[in-house]
């Protein structure tokens, strides 16, 4: 082995020993950082909000509006959440309550503004 191959596979540098010597020990990374739980809680607002929406849709259309825009809000807000089951929970909560949205606005439109011009 020559001295180029010593100094290229020498696993003890200045730092180590430094660290070594001062007493500290190296403390183990985390490989993901920790996500805030406020992701998983807006991702089961916006779920509780959708199942909200479509049993107001039964009763009130505004209030089955409202509240499934409120819904697609909050659901938006935990798609930034880096774990797949908080994303797909609020994927799922958004296409509900877009699709119950989207339903009962086209409902109250063909009603309301289609037998007044009648």
């Amino acid at each position: 082995m020559t001295d180029q191959d010593k100094t290229i596979n020498n696993t003890d540098n200045k730092a180590d020993k430094a660290v070594a010597a001062a007493g500290e020990s190296h403390a183990p990374v985390a490989a993901f950082p920790r996500e805030a739980k406020r992701f998983v809680w807006l991702a089961l607002v916006s779920l509780t909000l959708t199942i909200l929406a479509w049993i107001l849709g039964g009763y009130s259309a505004i209030a089955a509006i409202i509240t499934s825009a409120a819904a697609i809000v909050t659901g938006a807000f935990a798609l930034k959440s880096h774990r797949h089951g908080v994303r797909n929970t609020a994927i799922t909560s958004i296409i509900a309550a877009a699709a119950l949205l989207v339903v009962i606005s086209a409902f109250c439109i063909v009603i309301y503004i289609g037998l007044k011009s009648v």
